[in-house]
């Protein structure tokens, strides 16, 4: 397994993937994925679980999860992929309900079947997207960003359509669940994010904490962790921002505190992965 460290320009990205059934290790980067198949059949792998995708299937990829594809015996596949981080949207107002999606790992499967509607627009924005792109149209970059936005309007509403569908057998703790993850990315640098949470869930400590890391595999303070090391390597990459001031910007309430979360996340030091990134 290892750590892809993508070198974007900005912090979003569409290009084309072509892959063939060579084998190949898990591998994890900081980014989030959102993936269009256009040809062929792949195989994709998330951990422990394997997905059969189709032409027109759309893969949902969270940060720091691990994961590979590759084509059936003897082909070769290719596809769409957009690739961003949370900063992308930054300024958007409703960011938080758009980024839990990627997070809320239970009740979002990461694979949306080519034949729903959502995937359709998914595909098509994609194909857009690249195309303005290659053809180097006028403000290109501001057509691709609107694509993005797109994109994650259909997913979250294929993510809203899911949970609907899956109401009737679930604790109604579980559909209150996607706000809180919502709520976490709205507040996550602020020092009383986890209290922040508390207060606005409405249930009890024992029944948040149990649900929370039902869906998303975390508890609340290691998933406010590592928004943050998601947030510092962003800032990493993209600014001179001192380590002090950077720590800060990411949440972090003192330089050892962020030293230690992000070496825990991304392996290396902070100083480090700067240097590696810029080298």
């Amino acid at each position: 397994m290892y750590v892809e460290q993508f070198r974007l320009s900005r912090n979003f990205a569409f290009f084309r993937g072509r892959g063939t059934d060579e084998a190949h290790e898990l591998h994890i980067h900081d980014c989030l994925e959102v993936g269009a198949l256009l040809e062929d059949e792949l195989e994709y792998r998330f951990g422990g679980r394997t997905y059969e995708g189709r032409p027109g299937d759309v893969f949902l990829c969270r940060p720091f999860e691990p994961h590979w594809s590759f084509a059936k015996p003897g082909g070769r596949f290719e596809q769409i992929i957009a690739l961003f981080t949370p900063a992308a949207i930054r300024s958007l107002p409703d960011r938080g309900r758009l980024l839990a999606p990627f997070y809320a790992g239970v009740d979002v499967p990461p694979v949306i079947p080519g034949d729903a509607p959502q995937a359709r627009a998914i595909v098509n924005a994609a194909r857009r997207a690249m195309e303005t792109q290659e053809r180097a149209e006028p403000a290109w970059v501001t057509r691709q960003f609107m694509y993005l936005i797109d994109i994650l309007l259909q997913v979250d509403d294929y993510a809203l359509a899911t949970q609907r569908a899956g109401a009737g057998s679930e604790p109604p703790s579980r559909a209150e669940a996607a706000e809180w993850v919502g709520l976490l990315l709205d507040c996550y640098r602020d020092p009383e994010a986890g209290e922040k949470l508390i207060q606005g869930a409405g249930v009890g400590r024992t029944l948040l904490y149990r649900e929370f890391r039902n869906m998303t595999g975390l508890s609340p303070q290691a998933f406010i962790n590592r928004l943050r090391v998601h947030t510092a390597m962003d800032l990493l990459r993209s600014t001179d921002e001192p380590m002090i001031e950077l720590a800060e910007s990411s949440g972090f309430q003192s330089l050892s505190a962020f030293n230690k979360q992000f070496r825990a996340y991304v392996g290396c030091a902070p100083r480090e992965y700067r240097s590696r990134f810029r080298t």
